[in-house]
C-alpha cells in the first residue's frame, strides 16, 4: 500500500517552487511567501514570535537558486538488515570502531532504500508499466527487451547493387550519376532476382544512386514488386575523394577503427554512415507495418546497418567485416537482415539512458496493450553499488546468476568517511540483495581534505586548492607523501601548502640526495649485486636495520597501518642511512683503504637504495621509477620498471638485533657527548682528550671507534663511576688545539672546493698565507693537509691569482687561502 493511505501528503508548492492556489501567498516563489504567510498568522492570532536565525540553506551550485525539499512519491527496495549486520562482522575495518559505529549502527536502522530519483539523466528504472491494465514488468537484458519489444512485424533483407564501372577500375564514387552497373553486374542481378522471387517482397527501398536504382529496376522486373523507394540516406559512404583510387583511402585510414572515429576532409566516418543507416531504419519500421522489404545498397552502409541494427557495437561489427573477408557483402549478394528493435542513440549505438530508452514500449501479455516505462531513474548510488558486477559483465559473461562475479571479493577498498552511508553503503547492500557475501575483504576510510584553518574547501569561500598547482611547484610524489604521513588516514587533512614543501625537502630531498652521492662515487660501476656479507660494521648493522624495515613495513601494509608504514621508511631513509650510514661512511667512498672496502660500500649502498625504492614505489612512484633506471644502469638488471620488481623480503641471515640495540646506544651516547661540547662551546673540529663511558652502555670496540670518531675525541674510557652515562674532558692542550686548527684549514679549503664546481677526485695546488707563526705550524701537518683535501701541492707563503680565493680568520688570526684545479 501507498503511504499516502496512512499519511496524509500536504504539499502547498507545486513543481515550479510556487505556492499553490488557495494557500496563503498564491504564487508566490516560496521563499517569496514568507512575509504573506507571517501576516496571515498575526491576523488569525497564532503568531508567538519573530526572531532571526542563522542557518545554513541548500542552493542550486549552478544558479544558486534557494533550494526546496518535496515529497514525492519514489520506489523503494527493502534493505536486507540482517544480511547486511552478519556480512558486516566479516569485513575489516580501518579504523576499527567505524564496523559497530557509524557504519554499524546505520544498517541497524530500518530503512528502505529510496531507489529513485526524477531527472533526466541517469540509469534508467528498468521498469515498464501498461498503459491499460498497469501491470508492471521489469527487464534484466537487452535480449530481454529485444524480446518483448512492441514489433512492426516487417522483415527484411538487404541486397547489394551488382558490378558496378568503378569497382572494375577501384575507384571512389558517391555521387548520383555517371557510375553504372557493368554487363557482369547486371547479369549478376538477374541471378540473384530470380532467387529472390520466392520471397514475394512487398517493398523494395533503394539508395538514390544510379548503380543501385539499375539493380532495384532489375530486381522489380523479375519479381514484380511495384513499389519501390529511393532514400538518400542509404547512399554509398562519402570519402570526399569522388574519381580517386580506393587505396588512397585505406592507405589513410589504413584500419578500421581510423575509419570509425576519423572523417576525411569533405567526406563523413563509418560513425556518421551507421547513423545515418540507423536513422533510415528506425523511420520505415515505424512507417510500415507487417512488410517484407528490400533494402539495396552499397558495401560500407549494408555493413553499418546490418551490425549496428542487431545492436552490435563497433568492436564487434569489426570482426565481422573481418571474418568475411574484403567484402563484407558481394556484388549482387542478399542477406537477411534481423533487425532488432532497440534503444539507438542519435549517432547510431545502442544506448540505455533516456530519452533513447524511453522510445521502447513493450507488449503486455496480459491484456497486450502498450507497456511504457516509468519516468524514473536510479539512484546514482546503485551505480556505485553496482561497480563490482558492472565492471565484470555479470551475470553475462558468468553464465549463471550464482556464480560471483571476477575479481570478486575486492581486497580492499578505500575512499572517504563520509562513504560509510554512501559507497561502502551501497556497495555492501547491492552484492547482500544479490545473495552474495561483502564485495570487499578490508575498508580503508580516509577524512576529509580541509583548509588549514579547519574549514571545507568551497569556491564560493575562495579556499579551494587546485592540485595540478601543487603538483607543478612540488611533484606529484610529494602531494602523495604529504597525504601518506602527515596525519592517520580517517583524520581531517588540514591542508598548508608548507607541510608539502616541507614533504618535498625533507623525504625526498633526502633519499634523491642519497642516490646521488652513491652515484657521485660509482659513475663507473656496471655491475653492482646486493651485498651478501660484509665485515664492516656499518655495512652489518644497516643491512641488519634494512631488513627490520622490510619487516615491519610489510607488517604494516598487511594491516592496512600506512602512516606507520611511510613513516619507518622516512625515518630510516633520513637518520639511519644519509645522516648516519651515508656520512659516517663517505671516507670509505671517497678514498677506500683497498678494492675490498670500495666494493663492500658500494654494494650495502646499492642494496639499501633498490630495497628503499622498492618499499617507496607503491607511495612516491615518480621518483622510485627514476632512481631505479639509474640503479639498472649500474647492475643490468632485467625488470624494465621498479613496478614489475617482486616485493622486498626480509631475510633472516641479516638480522643482528644486538648490533642494532648497540648502534642505538652509540648514537644516544654520541648525541649526549655533543651537547657536553655545545655547552662548553667547542666546536666538534677541534679534538679533545677523552670521553668517559660506562662501560654497560657501550662495549663492541667496533662501536667504541664509531663514538671516538664522532665525538672527536683521542679515546674512549670506561667509568661506572661517572654521573650520568658520559663525561667529556673539555681540557685542550696545545697539541689538540693546533690539530683543531689544521681541521678549520680542510674544512675552508673543502668549501671552497665545492664554491668552485670541483669534483670529487679533482686535484688541486692550494696555497696559503698565515702568520708566520702559524705557517711553521702547518708545515708539519702538510702531508695531513694534501690528503685532507685532495691537494696533489699544498704550499705555504707567497700570492697569486687563483680560481678559488678566501680570507678566513682562524683562531682570531687573518689566513688567506687560494687553490686551483690542476
Amino acid at each position: 500500500k501507498e503511504y499516502g493511505e496512512y499519511y496524509p501528503i500536504l504539499l502547498t508548492v507545486n513543481e515550479e517552487g510556487k505556492m499553490i492556489k488557495g494557500v496563503v501567498g498564491e504564487g508566490l516563489f516560496a521563499k517569496e511567501a514568507d512575509k504573506a504567510v507571517i501576516e496571515d498568522l498575526k491576523k488569525r492570532n497564532l503568531l508567538f514570535k519573530i526572531l532571526p536565525y542563522a542557518h545554513e540553506y541548500p542552493h542550486c551550485w549552478r544558479c544558486d537558486t534557494p533550494l526546496l525539499y518535496m515529497a514525492r512519491k519514489s520506489w523503494w527496495v527493502k534493505k536486507p538488515v540482517e544480511g547486511l549486520i552478519k556480512e558486516n562482522k566479516k569485513i575489516n575495518w580501518v579504523p576499527e570502531y567505524l564496523k559497530d559505529g557509524r557504519f554499524g549502527e546505520w544498517i541497524k536502522e530500518k530503512k528502505d532504500w529510496a531507489f529513485s530519483r526524477e531527472r533526466y539523466w541517469g540509469t534508467p528504472l528498468p521498469i515498464w508499466q501498461c498503459e491499460s491494465c498497469k501491470k508492471i514488468e521489469t527487464i534484466g537484458s537487452i535480449e530481454e527487451l529485444s524480446k518483448k519489444t512492441m514489433k512492426s512485424g516487417n522483415t527484411y533483407m538487404i541486397l547489394r547493387h551488382g558490378e558496378a564501372e568503378h569497382n572494375l577500375f577501384g575507384t571512389l564514387d558517391a555521387t548520383l550519376d555517371g557510375i553504372k552497373l557493368t554487363e557482369k553486374g547486371r547479369k549478376q542481378v538477374l541471378a540473384t532476382a530470380k532467387k529472390l522471387k520466392k520471397e514475394k517482397f512487398d517493398i523494395i527501398i533503394a539508395s538514390d544512386i544510379l548503380r543501385a536504382k539499375e539493380t532495384a529496376g532489375i530486381v522489380s522486373q523479375i519479381t514484380g514488386v511495384v513499389d519501390i523507394v529511393y532514400d538518400s540516406r542509404i547512399r554509398e559512404i562519402n570519402t570526399g575523394m569522388n574519381g580517386k583510387p580506393a587505396k588512397l583511402y585505406h592507405k589513410l585510414f589504413p584500419r578500421y577503427e581510423d575509419k570509425f572515429e576519423k572523417r576525411p576532409s569533405g567526406g563523413e566516418s563509418l560513425r556518421d554512415v551507421r547513423a545515418r543507416m540507423i536513422g533510415f531504419m528506425k523511420d520505415i519500421d515505424e512507417k510500415y507495418t507487417k512488410k517484407k522489404i528490400l533494402i539495396i545498397g552499397h558495401e560500407f552502409p549494408l555493413w553499418m546497418l546490418w551490425t549496428a541494427g542487431q545492436g552490435m557495437s563497433e568492436e564487434q561489427a569489426i570482426k565481422v567485416k573481418e571474418k568475411k573477408g574484403a567484402d563484407f557483402i558481394k556484388n549482387a549478394e542478399a542477406m537477411k537482415f534481423p533487425y532488432r528493435k532497440l534503444p539507438y542513440s542519435h549517432t547510431g549505438e545502442v544506448d540505455l539512458h533516456r530519452p533513447y530508452i524511453d522510445e521502447i514500449f513493450l507488449s503486455c501479455v496480459s491484456c497486450k496493450g502498450a507497456m511504457k516505462r516509468v519516468p524514473e531513474v536510479c539512484d546514482v548510488w546503485f551505480d556505485s553499488g553496482a561497480m563490482p558486477f558492472a565492471q565484470a559483465h555479470w551475470p553475462f559473461d558468468h553464465r549463471s546468476l550464482k556464480k560471483q562475479p571476477k575479481a570478486f571479493p575486492a581486497d580492499f577498498i578505500c575512499e572517504g568517511v563520509d562513504q560509510t552511508r554512501g559507497w561502502f553503503y551501497t556497495l555492501l547492500t547491492t552484492s547482500t540483495l544479490l545473495g552474495f557475501p561483502a564485495p570487499y575483504k578490508n575498508v580503508l576510510s580516509v577524512g576529509i581534505v580541509l583548509d588549514k584553518n579547519g574549514q571545507k574547501m568551497s569556491k564560493s569561500k575562495g579556499n579551494i586548492v587546485r592540485p595540478e598547482e601543487i603538483i607543478q611547484k612540488y611533484g606529484i610524489d610529494s602531494l602523495r607523501w604529504y597525504f601518506y604521513t602527515i596525519n592517520s588516514p580517517n583524520d581531517s587533512k588540514l591542508f598548508d601548502e608548507k607541510d608539502v614543501m616541507n614533504r618535498m625537502r625533507g623525504y625526498l630531498s633526502t633519499l634523491w640526495n642519497s642516490f646521488i652521492l652513491f652515484d657521485t662515487y660509482n659513475k663507473k660501476e656496471k655491475r653492482l649485486k646486493p651485498n651478501k656479507k660484509s665485515s664492516h660494521i656499518l655495512d652489518r648493522w644497516i643491512l641488519s636495520r634494512l631488513h627490520t624495515l622490510i619487516a615491519d613495513t610489510t607488517e604494516k601494509l598487511n594491516a592496512f597501518d600506512i602512516v606507520g608504514a611511510a613513516r619507518g621508511i622516512e625515518e630510516f631513509t633520513v637518520n639511519d642511512f644519509s645522516n648516519w650510514y651515508l656520512r659516517r661512511s663517505r671516507k670509505r667512498f671517497q678514498k677506500p683503504k683497498n678494492e675490498k672496502e670500495k666494493k663492500e660500500a658500494a654494494e650495502t649502498a646499492y642494496s639499501v637504495l633498490l630495497a628503499l625504492v622498492s618499499l617507496s614505489a607503491p607511495f612516491t612512484p615518480f621518483l622510485s621509477e627514476m632512481i631505479y633506471h639509474r640503479l639498472r644502469e649500474k647492475s643490468g638488471m632485467k625488470e624494465l620498471s621498479i613496478h614489475l620488481l617482486p616485493w622486498p623480503k626480509a631475510d633472516k641471515k641479516f638480522s643482528d638485533k644486538k648490533l642494532e640495540e648497540g648502534m642505538t646506544h652509540t648514537r644516544t651516547v654520541t648525541a649526549l657527548a655533543l651537547q657536553e661540547r655545545s655547552r662548553a662551546g667547542i666546536k666538534v673540529r677541534q679534538p679533545l682528550a677523552s670521553l668517559s663511558v660506562k662501560t654497560e652502555v657501550i662495549k663492541d670496540k667496533g662501536l667504541l671507534a664509531i663514538l671516538q670518531e664522532e665525538v672527536n675525541v683521542k679515546r674512549i674510557i670506561a667509568d661506572t663511576k661517572i654521573e650520568g652515562e658520559v663525561a667529556l674532558d673539555t681540557h685542550i692542550t696545545p697539541e689538540l688545539k693546533e690539530e683543531g686548527l689544521v681541521r678549520e684549514i680542510i674544512r675552508n679549503i673543502q668549501e671552497m672546493r665545492k664554491d668552485g664546481g670541483m669534483k670529487p677526485g679533482d686535484k688541486i695546488y692550494a696555497q696559503i698565507l698565515p702568520s708566520q707563526k702559524m705557517e711553521r705550524m702547518l708545515e708539519k701537518w702538510t702531508s695531513y693537509i694534501k690528503e685532507g683535501v685532495d691537494a696533489k701541492i699544498v704550499r705555504f707563503g707567497g700570492k697569486k691569482e687563483f680560481s678559488v680565493e678566501r680570507d678566513s680568520m682562524i683562531d682570531g688570526v687573518p689566513v688567506w687561502i687560494g687553490i686551483v684545479k690542476v
